[in-house]
Order: structure tokens, then C-alpha cells, then sequence
């Protein structure tokens, strides 16, 4: 399967110890391509959708040939509304029904507890794409779930490919041949050529896409195993987790405590008794047109701060019935909401540099002075 067998032997015996209750683990280039194959060999019609999420995932749902319901977030927490999920699903066979929910950006959604006893019969997944690391009073995720998939290229710096899903009954999942390497991935951690690669992204704005005319979102099925040095690196990562997760987690805490004193700013806090992955720390920006151009002027200082997703399922014409209960806090998130990805953070240096720089840009707007 993969060249270095004990780097795959490493990673399935980390994933088992943590996630006991889903023994069945599947690898893949592309989280999405794992989830449509995986929601294909499910007879259950209906599978409902945080609105705040990419749109990707929207359109493998329906490409696997569900009945898409898409639930609105709480803008406080940018994840799924409670309320909305559990009024929404009283009403219909949960036995025929599929719940994705996404630990948002790493911030971990603490009600499946609840949704598994009020719903025993509900399949759900847990999306840990960029939450590798939640904790949900203390524990890992997965204990309420009966899918979790997690994104090596979204996790680990440097991968542009594969990813995992978990599950407590076995799936027949094709896998596909092992692609190799590509140079960029090869050369994305040398530290020059990234300081090269920095520098020449500061003069190209984040693309925004118009959004008034998008019917479908683009997506196409990506089949394989991930790349020996894609493997090498999440195994890696997962043999230092402890002490990377104590160090992400303290910078998130002190991010999240110096702006949370800055007006103007909105930051996103891990609910009560939970535990963020410590990937990003999240904020809205209280004026909406000031987001995209804080964010271009940061870039240019070589201070690369992410806008999520520009587009949500709520801009695209296909999915326009699919809102029950609106979407109006998903569009306000996707028009305000800013993410510091802590992995370009890690030196105190930068952190001391961005949050002045950040500040200030914002006393500009909030006082009309720019």
C-alpha cells in the first residue's frame, strides 16, 4: 500500500487508540471523493448540511444523490444553530436521514451528545477536516458519530493531498494506486523558497468570486492514496501531537486574548467545556466592507490572514430551496468572518507584529480615516 509501511502502521495505531469506536479506517487523496463514495453505498434520501460550510461538500451530497437540507449557523460560534437542527429533524425519519456536522475552522460543536439521544437513528458524520486536536469535555471527538473524516493536506503544512475517514461499520470503498509526490509539495518546507513564495503572494490579492451568478459549485471526484510524503508528514505529526497541540492551543489563547480587547473585533471562543483544535483562531470584523480590504493590506505586509469561504451554499442558485430556516447568519459569517491560521503564527515575532498591525488597520475603517 504505501512504501514505508511503519509510518502507516504508526498512523492507524494512533487513530484506533483515540478513536476506539470506529475501527474501519479508509484512506484517500480527497476527503470529499471519501465522503460521495461512502454516502453512496447509503440508501437513507436525506442528508442535512451546516449552511456555513464549502460548497463543495454541498454538491457531493447531491452528486451522490441526496436530498440536501442546509441548517443555518450561529454567527456567535460559526457552528451549526442547535435550535434550527433539532426542530428541523423532529420532523422528519431520522432512519432515513444522514447530519454532517463540522467542527468549524477547529472549534468543536459539543451537542451530538444530545442529537444522538433525541435521534438514535440519525447517521452522522463529524467533519474534522481542519479540527484534528478538539476536545469535547476532554475527550476526542467520535464517541456520538458513526463517520469521522479528517484532511492530512489541511492539517499539515506543506501536503496538497490525502485524507481519512473513519467509520464503526465496515464501507466497500474503492482505494485507487498511490500517487507520488509533486514538487511543490517537495520544496514547501524549505524555508527559503518559502520566504520567496511569501513575498511574491503579497503582491496577489485573494481572488473573490462574483457572486451573483453561481448555480453549482465546481467539484470533481479525485481518486488514489496519498503520496508516500504526504503520509510521512501526517505521521509525523501525529507522533509530536501532544506537544504541538499544547502549543497551538496556547498561541490560539493568546491571540484570541489580545484582540478580544480590540474594538471592532468579534473573535469566535470555543463553547464551554470544550477545547479548540488551536488550527485558527477566528473573528468577525464588525464592519462588512472593511474585511477583504484589511486582509489584502495584512497580505501586503506579508501577514497572511483567510477570509474561509467568500462563497456558501446560500449564493448558488442550485441550492436555493434547500434553506428550511433561512441563511442569513451563514451569509453574514461569509462576508465578515477572518482567520489567523496559527501555523503561519508560530513565531512570537510574527504574532507581535500582527496584532498591532491588525489593530490599528481597524481603528482606521472604524474611524472613516482610510
Amino acid at each position: 500500500m504505501f512504501g514505508n509501511q511503519r509510518e502507516l502502521f504508526r498512523v492507524l495505531g494512533w487513530l484506533r487508540e483515540r478513536f476506539p469506536h470506529h475501527p474501519y479506517v479508509y484512506f484517500g487523496l480527497s476527503g470529499a471523493t471519501l465522503l460521495y463514495e461512502a454516502l453512496k453505498t447509503q440508501t437513507r434520501e436525506s442528508i442535512v448540511l451546516p449552511a456555513y460550510i464549502c460548497p463543495k461538500l454541498s454538491a457531493v451530497a447531491v452528486r451522490a444523490g441526496k436530498r440536501l437540507i442546509h441548517l443555518d449557523a450561529d454567527r456567535l460560534t460559526q457552528l451549526p444553530n442547535m435550535a434550527q437542527l433539532e426542530t428541523y429533524l423532529a420532523c422528519q425519519d431520522a432512519s432515513d436521514t444522514v447530519v454532517l456536522i463540522d467542527h468549524s475552522f477547529g472549534y468543536p460543536f459539543p451537542g451530538l451528545t444530545i442529537l444522538r439521544r433525541k435521534f438514535p437513528k440519525l447517521l452522522v458524520i463529524e467533519d474534522c477536516a481542519r479540527a484534528l486536536g478538539v476536545r469535547i469535555c476532554g475527550r476526542f471527538p467520535g464517541e456520538q458519530s458513526d463517520w469521522i473524516l479528517f484532511s492530512m493536506y489541511k492539517t499539515i503544512r506543506g501536503s496538497s493531498n490525502g485524507a481519512v475517514l473513519l467509520t464503526n461499520t465496515p464501507i466497500p470503498l474503492r482505494a485507487g494506486r498511490r500517487v507520488s509526490a509533486t514538487v511543490r509539495e517537495r520544496v514547501a518546507t524549505i524555508a527559503p523558497l518559502r520566504f520567496i513564495h511569501s513575498v511574491l503572494q503579497r503582491t496577489r490579492p485573494d481572488f473573490r468570486p462574483q457572486l451573483s451568478d453561481l448555480t453549482l459549485p465546481e467539484w470533481t471526484p479525485k481518486y488514489g492514496l496519498p503520496s508516500e510524503l504526504c503520509m510521512a508528514r501526517f505521521a509525523a505529526e501525529l507522533k509530536e501531537f501532544e506537544p504541538r497541540a499544547s502549543m497551538r492551543s496556547a498561541i490560539s489563547e493568546e491571540l484570541t486574548d489580545s484582540l478580544s480587547r480590540v474594538d471592532g473585533i468579534k473573535c469566535i471562543k470555543a463553547v464551554e467545556g470544550c477545547q479548540s483544535a488551536g488550527h485558527f483562531v477566528s473573528f468577525n470584523i464588525r464592519k462588512r466592507q472593511t474585511r477583504d480590504q484589511i486582509l489584502a493590506r495584512l497580505r501586503k505586509k506579508g501577514l497572511f490572514l483567510s477570509p474561509g469561504w467568500y462563497a456558501v451554499p446560500a449564493h448558488y442558485h442550485s441550492f436555493s430551496e434547500t434553506f428550511p430556516s433561512g441563511h442569513a447568519s451563514s451569509e453574514h459569517l461569509a462576508e465578515h468572518i477572518a482567520h489567523i491560521p496559527v501555523s503561519l503564527f508560530l513565531s512570537s515575532k510574527q504574532r507581535r507584529r500582527l496584532v498591532p498591525e491588525l489593530c490599528d488597520l481597524i481603528l482606521e475603517y472604524e474611524n472613516g480615516t482610510v
